[in-house]
């Protein structure tokens, strides 16, 4: 497998003096990120959001968009990144099915662990209102408030 990827990146395989060496073969700088939440936006608004953004913020490196609404056509073909999280109503038909607002906290942390972004912009309700909305199972209390 070593011998494969050593052939695919076009490097001379090492001399067995340089096995245990160090091999830095590219460093890049941290990427500026945005990332954008649409939830409870509905689709119809999706499309004047991506544009004023894609506008505001053409010199970032990525635009991250996290919605709640499985269709994710129009961020891809705007050259963005999309995250997707259940919708409210997707969660409430599914309420006992786990710690909704555990989950999508940590869900949330991991993303931001994931993209570190520069900047996040909130269209509809803030991760902080999503997050509160979100259903707790029947009998108990919200694990992450």
């Amino acid at each position: 497998m070593a011998d494969l990827l050593r052939f695919l990146r076009r490097q001379p395989p090492p001399t067995p003096d340089e096995d245990n060496e160090l091999h830095i073969y590219r460093s890049q700088g941290r990427k500026r990120i945005v990332m954008v939440t649409l939830f409870t936006v509905p689709r119809e608004g999706h499309d004047e959001i991506v544009a004023k953004v894609g506008a505001t913020f053409a010199r970032v490196d990525r635009i991250v968009y996290v919605t709640d609404i499985p269709e994710f056509l129009h961020f891809r073909a705007a050259g963005a990144a999309f995250e997707y999280f259940p919708s409210l109503e997707r969660q409430a038909a599914h309420v006992n099915a786990l710690d909704w607002p555990g989950y999508l906290r940590i869900r949330w942390d991991l993303l931001l662990a994931k993209w570190q972004p520069e900047h996040v912009l909130a269209y509809g309700l803030n991760i902080d209102r999503f997050l509160t909305a979100a259903p707790a199972r029947e009998g108990e209390a919200a694990s992450w408030r």
